[in-house]
């Protein structure tokens, strides 16, 4: 898949990838790597070439508008109509697919909206925002859903309720293609993660070994007040400190995915905003 605003610079690359049924597929890259026409291109939001974007054995370039009731999506941008209460947004997506008011309700109680289904969108949270984005995607029963910051604007307590209704819905068989600046949430919902920068995929890995390819393991030792990190294979220089018995403390130091990120891509998630 490739594709250019100007016909110069490539804002997708020659990108080829698959994601299997039932999978949680998470997409990271920086601002401006070419993600998000990525995602537009993947909904149909940008037409594709034919032949170059297949989703559920259909050429998306010629879907129409009874298949997207097989695909959700839930963008971080504000996508709502403000003076519509939550109830009516999601009436007026639920009605072009024949949804029955039951199933309206029933995916506002599940995230937690439906005390709110009388408020005009304008009035909600930034969290509450992104449940109902988030349930407008759900409404369809979707067997492919589309996250972009899935939990973004949301409490602690909220974002981990949401990830477990996302979890629920990926065990039920949902296939989910999510990205994320949050590392930790990728590395808790994802089953294979894609690096992507400057319009190519860098490298495509699960979270575990991701850590086992490129991870370094550390020990820090506070001695003081300051904190001394050694390569767990550096054994020598291990007992030595261990024998010198000045530390206050010893803890064991994984590398994160967000600090393999940045080795393997060259800069970090939110660099270029």
């Amino acid at each position: 898949m490739t594709f250019s605003y100007d016909r110069q610079i490539k804002a997708v690359d020659d990108i080829s990838f698959t994601v299997e049924k039932g999978e949680v597929f998470g997409f990271l890259g920086p601002s401006g790597a070419g993600k998000s026409t990525t995602i537009k291109l993947l909904t149909r939001l940008i037409v594709p070439q034919a032949n170059s974007v297949f989703i559920l054995g259909r050429d998306m370039a010629k879907v129409d508008y009874k298949f997207m009731r097989k695909i959700g999506i839930s963008f971080e941008n504000d996508v709502l109509y403000p003076t519509l209460t939550g109830y009516e947004n999601l009436y007026f997506h639920a009605k072009l697919y024949g949804i029955n008011k039951q199933e309206i309700e029933d995916v506002m109680k599940t995230l937690d909206i439906f005390d709110a289904r009388d408020k005009p969108a304008a009035q909600y949270s930034k969290g509450m925002k992104t449940r109902l984005v988030l349930a407008r995607a759900l409404v369809t029963r979707p067997e492919i859903l589309f996250l972009d910051e899935p939990t973004g604007g949301m409490d602690p307590d909220i974002a981990a309720y949401v990830r477990k209704v996302l979890k629920d819905l990926n065990n039920q068989g949902t296939t989910m293609f999510v990205t994320t600046h949050d590392m930790h949430e990728a590395e808790q919902l994802c089953d294979r993660i894609a690096f992507f920068n400057s319009g190519k995929i860098v490298d495509i890995d699960t979270p575990e070994s991701y850590k086992k390819r490129y991870g370094e393991s550390r020990i820090s030792f506070t001695v003081g007040d300051k904190i001394i990190a050694v390569d767990r294979k550096n054994k020598e220089e291990l007992l030595r400190l261990i024998d010198q018995d000045q530390w206050n403390s010893i803890h064991s130091q994984e590398a994160t995915l967000e600090d393999i990120f940045i080795k393997v891509v060259g800069r970090g998630l939110k660099d270029g905003e």
